[in-house]
């Protein structure tokens, strides 16, 4: 009997070290529906570790437009409920994924940025995944130029360009995971599309806490004592 009661002591103070070994990797999602139509989105999702920066490339493009990437890539939170995109505003598209407020304005498109835009998504803490709405994409052929690249420091872990089966559907979800990503550079459309940007999911990467080194000893006595004890009262 008192055999079994040491074997669930031991299990008992196991069990407390796989606890404070527990890890919490739950992801968060930035909506933009907290702010105010008409800022300028940059800091403003610091306190979750992250930060929103214009321009994330420099020099010749990449899309279907032929033009250099953008130098003044708009930032502008806009609603979609109010109508606040402008008088163009209207092919979002399907499914509907975005609502309430989007990133990027729709007001006169094709002259408000000087190319291709994109902008940046720094993590202050490494990410295990992100995933990104997009809506009003243009058609299939001009699909492939919404695309996300991820990084882990400068490092380039891949690409994820959007493909729609048809000219009828315009929104969708770019999805991408993979160990230590630390930035996400957006490119949302080309300069001869307008493509909002909605509902960025954001899943920190697993780590492992380590307990207080009081903690540890503490523990690891006990499971030593445990231990002697049941071994001296073997026959």
């Amino acid at each position: 009997m008192k055999g079994i009661q040491m074997t669930r002591m031991v299990h008992a103070a196991l069990l407390s070290v796989a606890l404070l070994l527990a890890t919490d990797a739950s992801g968060f999602t930035i909506n933009f529906d907290d702010l105010v139509p008409g800022v300028t989105l940059s800091t403003q999702y610091a306190s979750l570790g992250v930060i929103f920066s214009p321009n994330a490339f420099s020099g010749s493009g990449s899309s279907s437009s032929g033009v250099d990437w953008a130098t003044n890539t708009d930032m502008t939170i806009v609603s979609i409920v109010t109508g606040t995109l402008g008088v163009d505003y209207g092919a979002l598209g399907s499914p509907s994924l975005v609502s309430a407020n989007i990133l990027h304005h729709f007001l006169n498109w094709q002259h408000l940025e000087d190319g291709d835009p994109s902008f940046l998504i720094t993590l202050a803490m490494p990410a295990s995944a992100v995933s990104i709405d997009f809506a009003g994409i243009g058609g299939a052929a001009l699909a492939p130029d919404t695309r996300i690249f991820v990084y882990a420091g400068s490092s380039l872990l891949g690409t994820v360009a959007a493909s729609l089966p048809d000219d009828n559907v315009g929104q969708q979800t770019l999805r991408f995971s993979a160990p230590g990503i630390t930035r996400i550079a957006v490119a949302p459309g080309s300069f001869d599309d307008w493509v909002g940007v909605d509902n960025i999911v954001i899943t920190p990467a697993a780590t492992v806490p380590m307990p207080e080194p009081t903690v540890c000893s503490l523990t690891l006595l006990g499971l030593a004592a445990a231990w002697f004890i049941r071994r001296r009262r073997q026959p």
